[in-house]
């Protein structure tokens, strides 16, 4: 059975730099995860050199970009029937009904979920890889994701077979939860579970049981 696996969580959670880490070797040798952020940061200013626009228009024209890659290449591993590996942000409809369009083609479907303490974790983290020279990420987003990635998974946790969330505030990464097939465990105490995860993910925690 081809699986859809899913990198999602904050801004500055570490889904690019350590998520790919976390699946397994065989499959991100096969299949690089589509990095839908990285991508348009590289075209903007790609598009900018070439055309010598605006931020603004080169912004627009690399969302185009993406958006015509991503479908390019999640329709080719459809048709293909092979597994499909990406990151991103969950905090519209449009995302989950596509997590629905590879349910119904018999796909599995795996999600890495990294959450962050709070939301200054996450703008000091992208903040601080900006000034290093990676890819920002506007304030209103961040919030946006932080917040909107947490309310839509609690709304449709069930669609996933295979859920692993980790809190990745500090250097020490907690394994929180695991989904398997329905069945939500536990893997820490419960005086211990952060409260992003047990008031963001409301459903979820009343759903699981602690090992």
């Amino acid at each position: 059975m081809p699986t859809l696996y899913i990198i999602a969580g904050s801004n500055g959670a570490g889904k690019s730099s350590a998520g790919p880490d976390l699946l397994p070797t065989e499959l991100i040798k096969k299949h690089s995860p589509f990095d839908g952020d990285k991508l348009k940061s590289l075209k903007q200013l790609e598009f900018r050199k070439q055309l010598g626009c605006s931020y603004k228009e080169a912004g627009k024209l690399a969302d185009e970009y993406v958006d015509q890659t991503f479908e390019l290449q999640y329709k080719s591993a459809l048709e293909q029937n092979e597994d499909f590996v990406y990151e991103g942000h969950f905090t519209e409809e449009e995302s989950w009904s596509l997590i629905r369009t590879f349910k119904k083609e018999k796909y599995r479907i795996n999600m890495l979920f990294m959450g962050l303490a709070t939301l200054e974790i996450s703008l000091d983290r992208v903040f601080k890889r900006a000034m290093n020279g990676g890819h920002n990420v506007p304030v209103y987003e961040i919030e946006k994701n932080y917040y909107g990635n947490l309310y839509k998974l609690n709304q449709h946790f069930k669609l996933i077979d295979d859920l692993i969330i980790l809190d990745s505030s500090e250097e020490l990464v907690l394994h929180l939860a695991t989904q398997k097939d329905n069945l939500i465990t536990f893997h820490i105490p419960p005086d211990e579970m952060p409260l992003w995860f047990t008031a963001g993910l409301p459903n979820l925690f009343q759903s699981g049981s602690f090992t």
